[in-house]
């Protein structure tokens, strides 16, 4: 049987993110669902999803656009946390609709709820780059081993995450037998450098697949370099140039413009300072899961 391919963590124009410590100026990728699309498949993916933080819209708009496209599956990135230590967690949820979109968004202040509301729904969902941290959240053990006991499936590749992140993923989903998915995590329309490949015909076999551990996962890491290239330097310009098609004032054009080159000309200290920021959660990690300790060995070589 074939293997077939997809890009399972794809986001578009319909996402949107703050810019940290910069008021009034958001991310928003380039790409239309139209394109993404497109850009999937000149890559060679077999199906087809966009997961967007937060939001459907883009789906729904690429399938009112083309209802004939049976390769194609809504998804969405559910932002939600642990609610004793709030450590972010990112969920992908696939195949839902506008309801149960409406519901994950209630409960998403909860992951624990977001991933018992999938399982009741018979739904396919992965908890994305599981090492990922904001706003100084810590890793309480046993909070975070009881949702791996929830989720049936990790993103063990994620072409955001440096290395030796994704090879802790890894371990965690080989340790407690979870299924593993992969994806580009891409803002920028590089649809297909990380993609899931599974023995399949149909989308309902790629999932099922997935969950009887037939997956491979294929892809390229971060680096600092892969960051600041097709990462870094390419959102920078997005965001300044969307930002100025509406901005209404010379005072706001100028202020957009200094924004802009004071980024350029830090770019090197902010990819440093994003890197560094997952070494240390890399060294969390096997400080406080005692079944990753083995690597942190691994992780203090990258420091």
């Amino acid at each position: 049987m074939d293997f077939k391919k997809m890009d399972m963590h794809v986001h578009s124009c319909f996402s949107v993110e703050p810019v940290p410590r910069v008021s009034k100026v958001n991310f928003r990728p380039q790409e239309t669902p139209e394109e993404i699309y497109q850009r999937a498949k000149a890559a060679g993916m077999d199906f087809v999803t966009i997961t967007d933080h937060d939001t459907i819209d883009g789906c729904l708009d690429f399938l009112d656009r083309h209802p004939e496209a049976k390769d194609f599956v809504v998804g969405e990135e559910v932002s939600t946390q642990l609610p004793k230590s709030k450590l972010t967690v990112h969920i992908n949820v696939y195949g839902h609709n506008e309801a149960q979109h409406r519901e994950l968004q209630r409960l998403r202040d909860n992951a624990f709820e977001v991933a018992a509301y999938c399982k009741k729904e018979g739904l396919f969902f992965a908890w994305n780059h599981p090492f990922y941290r904001e706003n100084l959240s810590t890793i309480e053990a046993q909070e975070f081993l009881a949702l791996v006991d929830q989720v049936d499936v990790l993103e063990t590749r994620n072409g955001g995450r440096m290395q030796a992140l994704n090879v802790l993923a890894e371990e965690l989903a080989v340790r407690f037998g979870k299924g593993m998915q992969g994806g580009s995590d891409t803002h920028t329309g590089h649809v297909g450098t990380v993609y899931t490949a599974v023995p399949c015909q149909d989308l309902e076999g790629f999932f099922a697949g997935i969950l009887h551990g037939q997956s491979r996962v294929v892809g390229h890491h971060s680096t600092p370099r892969t960051f600041l290239v097709h990462n870094f330097l390419v959102g920078r310009r997005h965001v300044i140039d969307q930002h100025l098609r509406q901005a209404s004032s010379l005072a706001e054009r100028l202020r957009l413009k200094a924004l802009g080159a004071l980024a350029l000309l830090l770019s090197p200290w902010i990819v440093r300072r994003h890197f560094s920021g997952q070494r240390e959660m890399a060294l969390l990690a096997t400080s406080r899961l005692p079944q990753l300790a083995r690597w942190s060995s691994m992780v203090t070589e990258t420091v």
